[in-house]
């Protein structure tokens, strides 16, 4: 695949790894120029995600519906961009025009921010925690740093998801752990047994219903004036 045949509104998710340690991110095309794409701002919990850190190496993978793979473009470098309405954008620039396939898995990740539970192993009690994001083969949720949940784990995840109607209760096993410990909070990083096509199909609709919500706010910024760089 080449940066060429990006179009607008197609799904991308950026990596962010630091060592051992990784975040994906999913966003949606604007425009390409060149080496440069143009996505849709990065946010998190109302703010804007920024990627300019020292040692953070940072991928964007894109799935093609041509021939079913997943593409990486390796070594990309973010920059974040306030136009003169004081909307924003995000750019990524690419190393070279042509990605390399990869046999990534479940690489299209989405935000669910949603509060849910998680019972650990044949402990009956349940923990609230925060559902942070889920692929069709994973799910990573957050929790206080009182809750300690071992490597290998098996965990049961329940949330709803009021936006879509939907109830899940998962059954994983954990693979990371990221702790935060400014805010005392560990992101715990889970897998699937297995791909779930019922998860999956969640994600695409999920996809489907951030790019409509992002269209229908940013439409009037679709001429994208002048930009300036923060």
């Amino acid at each position: 695949m080449n940066i060429s045949e990006l179009h607008e509104g197609m799904a991308i998710q950026i990596t962010a790894a630091r060592g051992v340690r990784s975040m994906d991110f999913s966003s949606n095309v604007i425009s390409v120029e060149g080496l440069n794409v143009k996505i849709e701002p990065i946010m998190q919990d109302g703010k804007l995600v920024g990627f300019d850190n020292p040692g953070i190496i940072l991928s964007m993978y894109v799935a093609s519906k041509e021939d079913n793979r997943v593409y990486v473009f390796a070594g990309v470098k973010i920059h974040s961009y306030k136009v003169s309405d004081g909307s924003m954008f995000q750019e990524v620039t690419c190393r070279r025009d042509e990605g390399r396939v990869t046999n990534r898995r479940g690489a299209h990740r989405v935000w669910v921010g949603s509060t849910g539970s998680v019972k650990l192993g044949e402990d009956a009690r349940e923990h609230t925690v925060t559902v942070k994001d889920i692929s069709a083969t994973g799910i990573a949720f957050v929790c206080d740093d009182a809750t300690d949940v071992p490597m290998g784990t098996p965990i049961t995840v329940s949330f709803t998801d009021s936006k879509q109607g939907r109830s899940f209760k998962l059954i994983a096993s954990v693979v990371r752990t990221e702790p935060n410990t400014e805010y005392r909070r560990i992101i715990y990083g889970c897998k699937f047994k297995e791909e779930s096509n019922v998860i999956s199909r969640y994600v695409n609709d999920k996809q489907r219903q951030n790019l409509k919500e992002t269209r229908t706010v940013d439409s009037s910024r679709r001429g994208y004036r002048a930009a300036v760089k923060d």
